[in-house]
């Protein structure tokens, strides 16, 4: 028969300190773990905001690049060289198409009405806010996609009438396709087209909160080489009339700003906007800066 002292001596457990010891070493391990689960969660949230960022990123600026590379379109007439002519020992174009004028306008802030009529877009010039562009190009079923009865869509899918006068055949009507993009107040790339007499606009892809344009110019409107790249403001103070300056626009350089739907991240996360100035935002949104550069292929005064 065991003694009491046997009994109690086999019954004997940890000691307080053991357990102090323990439970510290516990929650130190519990601490690691919720450590690198909270750090993989923020690190596979922020990699799916910035991939879903870089998809419609990538949508805005084809958008964009797509109407962008039609801007001054016009289907040909004659065989190409058929279209030049020597005046004061200089070559100079001759209209051999339906449109003529020009194909590309900007205006850096924006323009003050995106539904004004193309000769009357004014520009804000606000240098803190989104630049604007608007192109125009003759448009068909090869060029867009035919959409309400018509052969030609604008921008939103809609029909284009043709009911734009030819420019070398008198009596004769064509397809004129309008479209001015711009940054609506509620971050989203937005678009106004012709296909409504109004330019009623309509969001094309969210997320968008800030555009900058830039365009490259060549040295005159018969060169095809960027000589530099010049604000919308500079454009227009180039010395010719309208359709003279922005016919020098050979290419234009696109950024946009998107930032992310919510504010997911665990602290300001900084960023290169589109003036490339690291920038610390305020709140909590992913921000990153996206950008391309477009060759404009049927500018003003270039032979088709």
């Amino acid at each position: 028969m065991k003694s009491p002292a046997n009994q109690s001596s086999a019954q004997s457990g940890f000691s307080l300190v053991e357990l102090l010891i323990a439970m510290a070493i516990g929650l130190v391990l519990l601490g690691a773990i919720l450590s690198i689960y909270i750090g993989t969660t923020v690190a596979g949230r922020q990699s799916d905001t910035v991939s879903r960022m870089s998809e419609d990123a990538s949508i805005a600026l084809e958008t964009l690049a797509r109407h962008i590379r039609m801007a001054g379109y016009s289907q040909p007439m004659v065989t190409a060289g058929g279209n030049s002519a020597t005046v004061n020992e200089q070559e100079a174009q001759t209209v051999d198409s339906n449109f003529a004028g020009g194909g590309l306008k900007g205006c850096d802030g924006g323009f003050s009405r995106t539904t004004d009529p193309w000769d009357a877009l004014t520009c804000t010039n606000t240098s803190t806010q989104p630049d604007d562009i608007a192109v125009r190009y003759e448009g068909d079923s090869f060029n867009t996609e035919a959409a309400g009865g018509n052969n030609a869509s604008d921008c939103l899918g809609q029909g284009v009438g043709t009911n734009t006068n030819s420019a070398v055949k008198s009596g004769v009507q064509f397809t004129l396709v309008e479209a001015r993009f711009f940054v609506s107040g509620n971050n989203e790339l937005s678009c106004a087209g012709n296909g409504q007499a109004s330019f009623i606009s309509q969001p094309l892809v969210a997320g968008v909160e800030f555009m900058r344009v830039r365009y490259g110019i060549a040295r005159d409107n018969t060169e095809s080489q960027v000589t530099s790249f010049a604000t919308a403001a500079e454009i227009n103070a180039l010395g010719g009339n309208a359709d003279q300056n922005w016919g020098r626009v050979v290419a234009v350089r696109i950024c946009i700003q998107m930032v992310s739907a919510s504010q997911d991240q665990d602290k300001s996360v900084p960023y290169y906007n589109c003036d490339g100035t690291l920038t610390t935002p305020t709140d909590k949104y992913l921000h990153r800066a996206y950008s391309t550069t477009v060759s404009v292929r049927n500018r003003t005064g270039i032979a088709q």
